[in-house]
């Protein structure tokens, strides 16, 4: 009876491993695949398939060359996504990560009711993007909560957030750093706490303030949580595709203001009915992640 339940046991295991096994076969392995063969391809959905080469990635390269000669946003919308997107990631990724290692510092403190304050940092995090950017389109009205709260500050100034080219990715922005902070910061309270607490004793001993500790002690006992912490920003700011589809519009708002890399993809495989292109267009992204989080991983040495 032992020997069956064992058996019966190893076999349950396995089943529950090739479902999981399965799943990431056909919608990892094997899309990766397919679109990595599709981007070699000329297709419709409806005419047959059509191999022509390194087309599609002609195409990509000559939308960039079209935006680098100040080609309309119309005519050069891949550019257009590639602009607008470092641009969110240099706002989100350093103010997320700064962010994320004050709120962890606060809530490292033995204070009263801190684990009710790290369920509140944590709690964005777990909401949808979808409703979430649905809330802030509501707070981002000019007569909104924000312009509100800004003029009492600085009276008379309320811009137009979501219509004005300016100031919607800054508003995308502001809707990322709110709701990724809390998950990295929960990141960062793992780090703080799996530091000795011996070399804060010993800095104790020779005088050191709380201030000399933090800047001598934890921020480089934290430099490995940091590289991982800038690395996962990079690649989620530079995939972020929710915010623009429901802040900017699938037009991506005045001017392609808001228009993303991952917006343009989608138009392209969609709207335009040109799946080989958009897969070109996902292998040209995949470069720019992998390239930026390489010479970031490359530069601070952690993770070999």
């Amino acid at each position: 009876m032992l020997e069956k339940a064992k058996t019966r046991e190893a076999a349950e295991a396995i089943l529950l491993v090739l479902v999981a096994v399965a799943f990431i076969m056909v919608f990892g392995y094997f899309s990766m695949i397919f679109a990595f063969v599709l981007s070699f391809i000329e297709w419709d959905y409806l005419s047959p398939m059509q191999f022509v080469g390194l087309e599609n990635y002609a195409k990509v390269l000559e939308d960039l060359m079209k935006g680098f000669g100040g080609v309309f946003f119309f005519q050069a919308p891949f550019y257009t996504g590639v602009r607008n997107i470092l641009v969110y990631t240099a706002i989100v990724v350093p103010a997320q990560t700064f962010l994320a290692v004050i709120l962890a510092t606060l809530a490292n403190q033995k204070l009263k009711g801190a684990t009710f304050y790290k369920l509140v940092y944590f709690l964005p995090g777990t909401t949808s993007a979808v409703i979430v950017s649905l809330i802030f389109i509501w707070l981002f009205m000019k007569q909104g909560f924000f312009n509100w709260a800004i003029q009492l500050v600085v009276p008379g100034f309320a811009p137009d957030w979501l219509n004005n080219p300016s100031y919607l990715i800054p508003a995308m922005a502001l809707v990322a750093i709110w709701g990724t902070s809390g998950h990295f910061t929960i990141s960062y309270l793992a780090a703080l706490q799996s530091i000795p607490r011996e070399l804060y004793e010993a800095a104790s001993m020779d005088g050191a303030g709380r201030i000399r500790k933090f800047w001598y002690i934890t921020l480089p006992m934290l430099k490995p949580m940091t590289v991982f912490v800038l690395v996962m920003g990079i690649i989620g700011a530079l995939q972020m595709f929710d915010l623009a589809y429901v802040m900017a519009g699938t037009s991506g708002g005045p001017g392609g203001s808001g228009y993303t890399i991952t917006l343009d993809i989608w138009r392209d495989a969609f709207i335009r009915l040109r799946p080989g292109v958009a897969a070109a267009k996902s292998f040209a992204l995949f470069a720019m992640v992998f390239g930026l989080t390489y010479i970031l991983r490359k530069k601070y040495g952690v993770f070999r």
